[in-house]
């Protein structure tokens, strides 16, 4: 009978301390493992970060019936629910290093894709261009972190089918990237055949639309038009390590609705660096 008893109370202990750190997990804080070298020199492989979901307003669960701490994508869609963000104590700022769900992951529900690690350059509404490795927002030269790491810089003839819109008429690449308009809930695009593809994907995919393309005229959801709406804010990130990073230069925009928090701080590293082990980088917040 006394070893019921007990056995009864520690799964009450147990249960408690689970519904606690869930809560914490998916509303608070969550530990990342930074397995790719496209932060250094801020974020090295092998570091364990934390995730400050408080800052920007914990995002509710699109799909509540999952593994919250598993990373085979183990969840049931039978209940989808609508984004929904719990307001923050901050806004998103530019140089913010952000994680976020890979946006051109579309196979998956939002909360179930792949989580990345950036830095914010360009904020909803900012006109942005990369000239000869340069970032200016709204014509303003940006000054960027000491520890950015280049190697050389790109032809400005060069060309990549891989970097976003994936359009042979703008010779984008690396180090040439816009001019770009980033887009902001409530601004009005004016859509034309030649930059239809800078926002097709918002339309379709991020905002839920039927986009159609006859002739020379665009049909959204059935009706000819030359404007669009925003529904949401969308940001430009990059990564410190410019030419080793798979950023918003190959798959454009991170809608507001898959921001999951700020990185805010190294809890442990393990860098094997040497530049890394100079200074010790646990529990060091990331600027």
């Amino acid at each position: 009978m006394k070893a019921l008893v007990y056995i009864n109370k520690l799964v009450k202990i147990f249960f408690l301390a689970f519904l606690l750190w869930l809560v914490l997990h998916l509303f608070m804080f969550q530990i990342l493992y930074v397995d790719s070298a496209s932060m250094r020199n801020t974020l090295f492989e092998g570091d364990y970060i934390v995730v400050n979901k408080l800052a920007y307003g914990a995002r509710l669960p699109n799909t509540p019936l999952s593994l919250p701490f598993s990373n085979s994508k183990s969840f049931l869609n039978w209940i989808h629910l609508p984004y929904i963000r719990i307001p923050g104590y901050t806004y998103i700022s530019r140089k913010d290093v952000m994680v976020f769900n890979l946006p051109c992951d579309d196979k998956l529900p939002v909360d179930e894709r792949e989580l990345y690690v950036k830095r914010c350059i360009g904020l909803p509404g900012d006109i942005l261009k990369i000239d000869s490795s340069r970032v200016f927002i709204n014509n303003e030269l940006q000054t960027e972190p000491s520890n950015l790491t280049k190697i050389g810089i790109s032809s400005r003839s060069f060309y990549n089918p891989n970097f976003f819109p994936n359009n042979p008429l703008l010779k984008w690449n690396l180090d040439y990237f816009g001019p770009l308009s980033i887009p902001k809930k409530g601004d009005s695009v004016k859509l034309t055949l030649n930059n239809i593809d800078l926002y097709r994907k918002i339309i379709t995919t991020f905002e839920n639309n039927k986009l159609e393309i006859k002739g020379t005229s665009i049909f959204i959801n059935g009706i000819n038009t030359s404007v669009y709406i925003f529904k949401m804010n969308y940001y430009f990130v990059l990564g410190d390590n410019r030419h080793n990073s798979i950023d918003s230069r190959y798959w454009g925009f991170v809608p507001e609705d898959h921001i999951i928090g700020k990185a805010s701080m190294v809890l442990y590293s393990n860098a094997t660096d040497s530049a890394a082990l100079k200074t010790s980088r646990t529990f060091s917040f990331i600027k």
